[in-house]
């Protein structure tokens, strides 16, 4: 085996180790409450506290009216009773019943408003449990499939940490020093196949010259172009 054929092989592993592990990195950032997920909870607490506010209010205010009626009942009876005999105290009784039945009937209108407010923050946090739901249920499945895909990339990964210590051990020192430093400099593609007379990596055409004596592997051929080990399968 050539020495290009060496080096190439060990980047075909590198390359596959890098995309596996921005992979990892992707799925850990995913894993989690999603931002859907967050928002879809919030909603549902939102709803919550809004009907928790209508039905405390919608509390008050029918024990309000409850207490108005009673207030309102005991004084009829008492005017009525034959008990009060002065004019001015039967006059303040049956102004204070007016006022009171008033009040009353200004409470109950509050209380029916109080009682829709109440059967829509109702339905609106049935809706909301709902899209929570039906979200969490898909982020449960997306969780799944991402842990899944990490074991099998962590799995793929430990193999090809192994691969590529065996692949390295057939590369001298030097090589790998030469193939080392043009990763760093060539976005992590030190090795550029030569396919169709074109150069993979720059896309132009070496001199056949070099291509000729690249192909015989047993010297690193340089592209003039992008300055990458030719390799010629």
């Amino acid at each position: 085996m050539s020495r290009t054929q060496h080096l190439y092989e060990l980047q075909q592993v590198d390359l596959e180790t890098e995309r596996a592990s921005q992979r990892l990195k992707e799925i850990v950032a995913s894993l989690g409450e999603s931002p859907e997920l967050r928002r879809a909870r919030k909603m549902v607490a939102d709803a919550e506290g809004r009907l928790a506010k209508w039905r405390a209010k919608m509390h008050d205010l029918d024990l309000e009216v409850a207490g108005l009626s009673q207030k309102i009942e005991t004084n009829e009876q008492y005017l009525y009773s034959g008990k009060v005999t002065n004019p001015k105290e039967l006059a303040s009784l049956e102004s204070e019943l007016v006022s009171l039945k008033r009040w009353r009937e200004k409470k109950e209108e509050d209380l029916l408003e109080a009682m829709l407010a109440t059967e829509e923050a109702e339905a609106v946090l049935v809706d909301a449990q709902a899209i929570l739901g039906q979200v969490s249920e898909a982020w449960q499945a997306q969780q799944g499939k991402l842990t899944e895909e990490q074991s099998q990339l962590q799995a793929r990964l430990a193999e090809l940490t192994a691969q590529r210590q065996a692949r390295a051990t057939g590369i001298s020192p030097e090589d790998l020093e030469v193939y080392q430093r043009l990763r760093q400099r060539k976005g992590g593609r030190a090795v550029a196949a030569v396919q169709d007379g074109l150069c993979q990596g720059c896309r132009m055409s070496p001199p056949s010259s070099q291509v000729q004596h690249a192909g015989q592997g047993k010297e690193l051929v340089f592209c003039n172009n992008c300055g990458r080990i030719l390799h010629v399968a």
